[in-house]
């Protein structure tokens, strides 16, 4: 039957970023256990996701038309703590599929990324699994609530 798309529409906000991993060794929390974060859903079939670690540290450029003044150390550790893209989204069997249009790391642009979904009553999951060179597989996971 599939998923039902107004069932994602609206925003949800990071509960869990996770990595496992096959060969059992303890999770991964990419920007930490308390990461932050929020996705949105428009019924338009447009999207947005941002996450980021909590305990980013501030710029010493303090007003956003100054960022760039930003020393290079501080501004690479604010893009290592930090994800943002958009595009659109479709429903496809059990996956959902992010088309992206824009992202802080222009290499996202123009890629398809799709992930599958488990729904619970006030959650949703959204995962997709890679497998290193050396054969074990990292299942990441991301579980979204409703604000």
């Amino acid at each position: 039957m599939g998923l039902n798309p107004d069932a994602f529409v609206g925003a949800w906000v990071l509960d869990d970023f996770r990595i496992t991993f096959s060969d059992d060794r303890s999770p991964v929390f990419p920007f930490g256990k308390n990461a932050v974060g929020q996705i949105l859903y428009a019924a338009s079939g447009h999207m947005s996701a941002v996450l980021s670690r909590a305990d980013r540290p501030a710029l010493t450029a303090t007003r956003l038309e100054t960022t760039g003044s930003a020393p290079a150390a501080e501004k690479a550790a604010a893009f290592d703590s930090y994800l943002s893209y958009g595009g659109t989204w479709t429903l496809d069997g059990d996956d959902i599929v992010h088309t992206v249009t824009h992202a802080l790391s222009p290499n996202l642009v123009g890629q398809d990324n799709r992930r599958h979904v488990t729904l619970g009553p006030d959650s949703v999951t959204l995962s997709y699994s890679l497998v290193a060179r050396s054969g074990v597989t990292r299942t990441y996971s991301l579980r979204w609530v409703r604000p």
